[in-house]
Order: structure tokens, then C-alpha cells, then sequence
């Protein structure tokens, strides 16, 4: 009886790894980097997590967490409340309709794949935030946002991958 509470309490919890990670990368991205202009070429760390879980484990972290995930971020750096929830929201629903194409296939795709997207979210945040300003916004920090975006999902990548590994296998029925 012990060994089975144990092995669901251990199921129970590698299952809110997906979620852990996210947050962790929403807790990272809000360090405070001594850096001028930081804030402004800041990658989208939020966004390679939801991605890369939205591909492979769709089912540990789902919509509303992605919700509260953004809404959590954009209190925690001072963006204005909702615009990176709006963002991750829209690159769920975009991966997850097209998931089948994605799982399976070789990490270029899939970091292709994620190029688009992240050059939508970017695209989708500018204008969110430049419509809320209510004044012009240089994109050029957005761009090199994006870049850098780009640039940290293989690493990224590569470390959800192992900790992937430890996240209990999907039920039959699921």
C-alpha cells in the first residue's frame, strides 16, 4: 500500500515538471540584469518552454497554466499586464494545431518551426505594446530579442529534452 502512494505521489509529481520548468524560466527571465537597455533585447526564454512542452507533452501544460504563467511574468518584469499571456496563448494554439506536424520530426524542423513562431509572438508583442504606449516603439530591440530567442532554442532545447526524460510516460488513453 505504501510502495503504490509513493509511486502516484512520484507520478504525480515528474508530471508537473513541464509546469516547474516554465515557471522557472518565468522566475529567470525576471532576474534583473545590470544591463542598459536590458529589458528592451530580452530573449523570450517563456516562450521556447511553452513551445517545446506544447509539442511533446500538450497534456501537462495546458491553456490556463500558459495564462497564468504570462500573467505572472508580466507582473513580475513590469510589462503591462495580459500582453505576454495574449503572446504565449496565441503560440499554444498555433503549435498545438500543428503538433502532428511537428512531433516526430527532426530538431531542424522543429526549430524552424519555432523560428515562425517566434517571429509571430515578437510581431504580435511590438504591436501590443506600441498600441498601449500609444507612441512609436524602435523595433530594433524586439529584433534582437528575436535573435537572441532563436539563438538560446537549441540549448534550451537540449535541457527540456533531459528533463523530459523524467516526466512519466502519457496513459494509454491519452
Amino acid at each position: 500500500m505504501r510502495t503504490g502512494f509513493l509511486s502516484r505521489l512520484d507520478h504525480f509529481a515528474r508530471g508537473l515538471l513541464p509546469l516547474i520548468c516554465t515557471l522557472s524560466v518565468v522566475l529567470l527571465s525576471a532576474l534583473p540584469l545590470r544591463l542598459p537597455m536590458a529589458a528592451m533585447v530580452a530573449p523570450s526564454l517563456t516562450l521556447i518552454a511553452v513551445y517545446y512542452w506544447t509539442i511533446y507533452r500538450p497534456d501537462l501544460l495546458n491553456g490556463f497554466f500558459i495564462l497564468v504563467l504570462g500573467l505572472l511574468q508580466d507582473l513580475l518584469t513590469g510589462a503591462p499586464p495580459g500582453v505576454t499571456s495574449l503572446v504565449l496563448l496565441l503560440a499554444y494554439l498555433v503549435v498545438v494545431s500543428q503538433r502532428r506536424f511537428f512531433h516526430g520530426k527532426s530538431f531542424s524542423v522543429v526549430w524552424w518551426g519555432f523560428m515562425l513562431v517566434a517571429i509571430g509572438a515578437a510581431i504580435v508583442a511590438w504591436l501590443c505594446n506600441f498600441i498601449l504606449s500609444g507612441r512609436w516603439i524602435d523595433p530594433t530591440g524586439s529584433a534582437i530579442g528575436l535573435l537572441l530567442t532563436i539563438l538560446l532554442y537549441p540549448p534550451l532545447a537540449a535541457l527540456l529534452s533531459q528533463v523530459h526524460k523524467l516526466v512519466p510516460a502519457r496513459d494509454a488513453d491519452a
